[in-house]
């Protein structure tokens, strides 16, 4: 002989979160107590109430957690209609389904797939897919799931990557992937990856570099000149002294032309 089962503590709240239809309920609850049951089996008494399927939504985080919860509107709504009550609904159901509402489940399984049973995105984009031009969107627009979202985020950043290195002028993206290719493109993605995540940054300001450039060239210039007034002469130094004024001489030239290639462009 099988033993009744033993009522929950929480029965009281699972019965009015599946059948008490007249007021908002928030759930809160660990994984695995539940809630989805809870949550259609209440869809199932508000269709077994009368309400159109139409009339319905169902909104959750994940595609996956939206197809479960429908899947289970389902063999609720068909186990009702054939008379049996699903055990996660008898305490709502003590004394089963009346006919009136009997007869509502058997209509509304014809069109239970008009309730509207997606993710926050999904919900959203159906409010405003009627509408392309006052929501400036693409009519043609939908909604893609994580893994296709990854897919064609690194198909826009290989695009960007390729556009650049077939221009006409390589600058310095061409000059960093024709010395350390993987490295350069792995350094794209990742401030492409982080620009995305982190969607509110913003540089810093730039500081004028002149005032920095004259600086530099002026303390390469003193330090050229000091192994000249210096009592021993080291090889060394003169060899380091010479390199800086001759990165300096070419830092100024660069400077200059950088300047003038601005003023005709302008």
């Amino acid at each position: 002989m099988m033993n009744a089962i033993s009522p929950l503590k929480d029965d009281a709240a699972r019965r009015d979160a599946i059948s008490c239809l007249d007021r908002s309920i928030l759930v809160e609850a660990g994984a695995g107590s539940g809630k989805t049951a809870v949550m259609a089996g209440r869809i199932a008494i508000m269709l077994a109430e009368g309400i159109a399927p139409c009339s319905i939504a169902a909104v959750t985080f994940t595609e996956l957690a939206a197809s479960e919860l429908l899947s289970r509107v389902r063999e609720f709504v068909g186990e009702l209609a054939e008379g049996r009550i699903p055990t996660e609904l008898k305490i709502a159901l003590p004394t089963g389904l009346s006919d009136a509402q009997r007869v509502h489940l058997h209509s509304a399984s014809a069109t239970i797939d008009e309730i509207t049973c997606t993710t926050i995105h999904g919900f959203c984009q159906r409010l405003i897919k009627p509408y392309p031009a006052e929501a400036d969107i693409d009519p043609g627009a939908g909604i893609i799931d994580r893994n296709q979202g990854e897919l064609v985020f690194h198909e826009l950043v290989d695009d960007y990557l390729r556009e650049r290195l077939d221009g006409v002028e390589g600058g310095i993206l061409a000059d960093l992937v024709l010395h350390e290719p993987a490295k350069t493109v792995k350094l794209v993605r990742d401030i492409a990856e982080r620009l995305r995540r982190w969607r509110s940054l913003i540089p810093p300001a730039l500081i004028p570099i002149d005032e920095r450039l004259a600086a530099f060239i002026a303390a390469a210039e003193d330090f050229a000149a000091f192994p000249e007034s210096a009592p021993a002469a080291e090889t060394e130094t003169v060899a380091i002294a010479d390199a800086l004024a001759k990165l300096a001489g070419q830092v100024d030239a660069a400077s200059r032309q950088a300047k003038s290639d601005v003023r005709n462009f302008r």
